[in-house]
C-alpha cells in the first residue's frame, strides 16, 4: 500500500507539468450498515452493525491535448480485511486517444479501465448496491486492457470492443502468473427511438491455466473457460426510468468435465425522479434480482433479492449536479433451499463529491 501512496503523490506532482489542464475529483461513501440473518446455531441475529468509509475515490484527469486525455483514480476503503485500518487500490489508470484510428467518434483506451459488460460501465449507484453483473460475479467492474469504443453515426447508439487481462483490478504483479489467456469482450447499445436503449454484451474469459505449475506438472483441474452473455434494456420517459438485464454464464472445465456448470441472473431496476415534479431533488428506487448460480435442477439454489430505497440529492453546483447525496436502502435476500442464508440489510449512506479543473 505504501508504494501506491508514493505513486499517487508522484502523479499529483508530475502530471500538472505535462498536461494542458487537470481535473481533480473525489467521492466519499460514508455508510452505516445493519445486517441481520441466521447465525450458525439457526437463530436470527444481528450479523453486522457498523459505520465505515465504504469507498473513497480520489482521481486525477489530465488533458494533454484535444486528442489525448487520461484518468488515474485510487480506491480507499475501510471495510475489507486490512491491517492498518484502511486499504488502497488503483481503480483506474488509462489514457484515451480520440484520433489514434481514423474513424469518427472512436476512442482507443489503454490501461486499467471499466469493463464494458452489461450494466457495469453505466451503473450510476442510484442504489447503494453494485450493478447486477458485478454483484453476482459475472464480470469485474474494471480490468487492465485495450478497448476501442465509439458512437454509431446518427445517434443510433454506441459500441465497444476490448481485450482484457480477465482477472479484474485487484490482482497484479505475481498474482497474474496463472493468467495466460486474455479475455475478449464486445458490447453494443442501440437507440431505436428516443428514451429506449437496447443492447447486449458477449465475453470470452478463462481462469487459472491448463497446465499446472506445481512440481508434479500435468493438467490443472481448476482451469476453466467461460462464455458470458448479457441482454440489456432501458427505457426513460419523463421522471421514470426502467432498466432490465439478463445474464448467462457457461463454464467448462476441459481437464475435469464433471465440474462444468452454468448460471443465470435477471434484474429489474426502476427509478422515479421527483425533481421535475416537485422542488426537492428526491429519487425513489426499487430493484428485484433473481439469481441462479448453478442453473441445475439437481442443485437448485435460487437467490432472490428485493431492494427499496430513497435518495435525497442536495448542495447542487452551478450545473445543477448534486455535490451530496443521502441514500437509504433496505434489502431482503432469500434462498430457495438454504434458508439459513436468508438475510436483510438496512443501509444509510452519505456520499459527497468534488470536481475542480485547474488550468496549467
Amino acid at each position: 500500500m505504501k508504494r501506491l501512496i508514493v505513486l499517487l503523490c508522484l502523479g499529483v506532482m508530475i502530471l500538472p507539468l505535462m498536461a494542458q489542464e487537470i481535473k481533480l475529483t473525489g467521492e466519499m461513501w460514508n455508510r452505516w450498515t445493519l445486517e441481520t440473518g441466521n447465525a450458525p446455531a439457526g437463530e436470527n441475529t444481528i450479523l453486522r452493525n457498523n459505520l465505515s468509509l465504504e469507498r473513497g475515490y480520489l482521481g486525477l484527469e489530465p488533458k494533454f491535448s484535444d486528442a489525448v486525455k487520461g484518468r488515474f483514480t485510487v480506491d480507499i476503503f475501510s471495510t475489507d480485511l486490512v491491517k492498518d485500518g484502511a486499504g488502497l487500490k488503483i481503480k483506474y489508470a488509462y489514457l484515451d486517444f480520440n484520433k489514434l484510428l481514423p474513424i469518427p467518434d472512436m476512442t482507443t483506451t489503454i490501461g486499467l479501465q471499466k469493463v464494458y459488460f452489461g450494466s457495469i460501465y453505466d451503473w450510476d449507484y442510484t442504489l447503494i448496491g453494485k450493478s447486477p453483473t458485478d454483484e453476482y460475479k459475472f464480470a469485474n467492474s474494471a480490468d487492465y486492457g485495450i478497448t476501442i469504443n465509439g458512437f454509431i453515426p446518427g445517434g443510433w447508439g454506441e459500441y465497444a470492443l476490448g481485450v482484457y487481462n480477465g482477472e479484474g483490478y485487484k490482482n497484479y504483479g505475481s498474482n497474474l502468473k496463472g493468467n495466460i489467456e486474455p479475455a475478449f469482450l464486445a458490447n453494443l447499445r442501440v437507440i431505436p427511438i428516443t428514451g429506449l436503449t437496447l443492447g447486449g454484451s458477449f465475453m470470452l474469459n478463462s481462469s487459472e491455466r491448463s497446465d499446472s505449475l506445481t512440481g508434479l506438472g500435468g493438467d490443472n483441474p481448476k482451469y476453466n473457460e467461460q462464455k458470458l452473455m448479457d441482454a440489456y434494456a432501458r427505457a426513460a420517459y419523463g421522471p421514470l426510468s426502467l432498466m432490465g438485464e439478463y445474464m448467462m454464464k457457461d463454464v467448462t472445465y476441459p481437464n475435469k468435465p464433471a465440474n462444468d456448470m452454468s448460471a443465470n441472473c435477471a434484474s429489474v431496476n426502476a427509478v422515479l425522479k421527483l425533481k421535475t415534479l416537485v422542488e426537492k431533488d428526491i429519487d425513489f428506487v426499487v430493484r428485484y434480482d433473481r439469481s441462479d448460480p448453478t442453473d441445475s435442477d439437481k442443485d437448485e439454489n435460487i437467490v432472490t433479492a428485493v431492494t427499496g430505497g430513497v435518495n435525497y440529492n442536495f448542495m447542487h453546483d452551478d450545473s445543477s449536479n448534486p455535490a451530496m447525496q443521502l441514500q437509504l436502502n433496505y434489502t431482503t435476500k432469500s434462498n430457495s433451499v438454504k434458508s439459513d442464508n436468508d438475510s436483510s440489510a438496512l443501509m444509510l449512506q452519505l456520499k459527497w463529491r468534488f470536481n475542480n479543473t485547474l488550468k496549467v
